[in-house]
């Protein structure tokens, strides 16, 4: 799947949260296996750098909350991330290794947790020649100018968690999406950022009740950590 299909996607399109990560270990190969199988239109995963600035697939700065393993993670090269446990047997993936996962299946959601890892991430993703499955998206403005510097013809989107004015800073910065908490959403936050083009991805929203009001207010897509859930509302809408 590409964005050009992931956008068409009615009601809206759904966004596995690192993977299926309600289910297993998040941004791992089995998580986004697993999303996949659950019929999710997109993954959501976050890259950093290691050591030798390799893009590998992991949240925290630290190995402690997701691994067996302490400190931070780019003390350690890429080969020894690969000893670590990420739960379930499961390893740190590389970031080369999640794009051949997805490749022709899901789209991308590729955040950015260090602005110095959107240059080598954006690489990669160009080496495999998978632009146009991909979304780069971040907390970060200067990640995502980094990233639209290299090449302008990159897929971005603005996260934030806390009021202001970030719609206006997305389509400053040549966005194509926000990507806002759920609370922060209104019917008329979405019909703003729609007369400004740009889709609205909210996160993260794993129960039903919630998705069904988001999806009656007009959101593109919903990210959540159970996306066997919010696929089978879609269908029932």
């Amino acid at each position: 799947m590409e964005f050009s299909e992931f956008f068409s996607k009615k009601p809206f399109a759904v966004v596995a949260h690192r993977g299926a990560s309600g289910y297993e270990p998040e941004n791992t190969i089995k998580a986004i296996e697993k999303a996949i199988d659950m019929g999710a239109d997109a993954v959501e995963v976050d890259v950093r750098l290691s050591k030798d600035s390799v893009p590998v697939v992991i949240h925290d700065e630290t190995l402690n909350r997701t691994t067996n393993g302490s400190g931070r993670v780019d003390s350690y090269t890429s080969e020894q991330l690969k000893n670590f446990d990420a739960g379930k047997g499961e390893r740190i993936p590389l970031l080369s290794e999640v794009l051949d996962v997805v490749r022709g299946r899901v789209c991308l959601l590729l955040e950015l947790k260090e602005v110095r890892a959107s240059k080598c991430a954006l690489r990669i993703v160009e080496s495999k020649d998978m632009l146009n499955q991909v979304m780069f998206i971040s907390f970060y403005e200067d990640a995502l100018k980094a990233v639209a510097e290299s090449n302008p013809s990159t897929y971005r989107g603005l996260i934030y968690s806390k009021s202001g004015d970030f719609i206006l800073t997305a389509k400053s910065i040549n966005c194509v999406a926000v990507m806002p908490h759920y609370k922060l959403v209104s019917l008329k936050t979405v019909e703003f950022a729609h007369r400004l083009e740009l889709k609205v991805n909210v996160w993260t929203v794993d129960d039903l009740k919630t998705a069904r009001e988001l999806a009656g207010i007009g959101v593109d897509s919903i990210t959540t950590n159970k996306p066997d859930l919010i696929v089978n509302l879609r269908r029932g809408l």
